[in-house]
C-alpha cells in the first residue's frame, strides 16, 4: 500500500482542529476539512490551507487518508453518508477511544483507529511528542500506514487493539475525568469557605510529579491508609452539609481501605 501523503479531516472540533494542524505542520496535504458548522469548517481550514466542506457530497475521494473526528454516537452515521457520496475503498480512521474499530468495518474495506490519548481544547497546545498515539487497523497493511503515519507527527507510538484501547479508555476516565472533578468538589467547599484552589496547587503538582517515577500504589497519603479514623471522623462531621460530598470522601475512604486495611 502506498505512504499516506492527502488527508482529510471529518469533523473541526478538539480532536479534528488539533490533528488537521499537527498534520499540516508536518508536511501533509490537508485536502478538505468537513463541519456541519460552516464557520468551524472554515476556520480550520484556512488555518491547514484546505477546502472547507459542509456537505458529504463534496467530498474529494483523491485523499489517501479521511480521519473521521466526531462525537461517538456520529461515527455510524458519518461513515454512512461517507459511503453513500462515494468513499468506500480509502483508508478510513476514527479517533474515538471507546468505540471499536469493527463500527467503520461495515462501510469501508479499509478501516481503523488513530487515537491520541489526550485531552483536548481549541485554545489548548498538545504535546505531540510526549502523548500517546494509538493506532489500530483491520489489515496489517494498513496498520503498518498509520504507524508510520503516527510516528511522523508523535514520538510515542503504541499498537493498541479494540480490547486494550477500551480498557485505557475506562483508566483514562478515572485518572482524567474523575481527578478532574475531585478538583471540582475541591474548589466548591473551599470557595464556600472563603478560601482559594490555589493553596492546593502545589499539592496537585506534586501528586501528580510522584508517579510519574512511582506506583500510585507506593504513595498513597492521607487518613484512610494511615487508620486515622479521628481525622476521618472530623471530615465527616464538616461534610454533613455537603451529604453528596460527605457519601464521596466514604466510598473514596473505603475503596482506599480495601486496598491497604488500615480502617477498623
Amino acid at each position: 500500500m502506498p505512504p499516506i501523503h492527502k488527508i482529510s479531516i471529518i469533523g473541526a472540533g478538539n480532536v479534528g482542529f488539533h490533528l488537521g494542524k499537527r498534520f499540516y505542520k508536518k508536511g501533509f496535504e490537508i485536502v478538505q476539512v468537513f463541519s456541519r458548522n460552516e464557520k468551524k469548517a472554515k476556520s480550520l481550514a484556512k488555518k491547514i490551507n484546505a477546502e472547507a466542506i459542509t456537505d458529504f457530497s463534496t467530498l474529494n475521494p483523491e485523499a489517501d487518508l479521511f480521519v473521521i473526528a466526531v462525537s461517538d454516537n456520529a461515527i455510524s452515521i458519518v461513515a454512512e453518508s461517507m459511503v453513500a457520496n462515494g468513499i468506500e475503498h480509502q483508508l478510513v480512521v476514527h479517533t474515538s477511544g471507546a468505540t471499536p474499530s469493527t463500527i467503520l468495518k461495515p462501510y469501508f474495506n479499509h478501516y481503523g483507529v488513530f487515537y491520541p490519548l489526550q485531552t483536548f481544547r481549541i485554545n489548548s497546545k498538545p504535546d505531540f511528542k510526549s502523548l500517546p498515539l494509538c493506532v489500530d487497523a483491520g489489515v496489517k497493511s494498513n496498520l503498518k500506514r498509520l504507524k508510520k503515519l503516527a510516528k511522523k507527527i508523535c514520538s510515542n507510538v503504541h499498537y493498541i487493539n479494540d480490547r486494550e484501547r477500551a480498557i485505557l479508555h475506562v483508566a483514562a476516565v478515572f485518572a482524567n475525568n474523575f481527578s478532574n472533578h475531585l478538583y471540582q468538589i475541591a474548589e466548591d467547599i473551599l470557595e464556600q469557605e472563603n478560601l482559594s484552589l490555589n493553596l492546593l496547587l502545589p499539592l496537585i503538582k506534586e501528586t501528580t510529579h510522584k508517579i510519574e517515577y512511582n506506583s500510585p500504589k507506593k504513595v498513597q497519603t492521607g487518613p484512610a491508609i494511615r487508620g486515622d479514623e479521628i481525622t476521618i471522623k472530623r471530615h465527616l462531621e464538616f461534610l454533613e452539609k455537603h451529604p453528596h460530598y460527605r457519601s464521596l470522601y466514604l466510598a473514596f475512604s473505603k475503596s482506599i481501605n480495601s486496598k491497604f486495611g488500615n480502617l477498623k
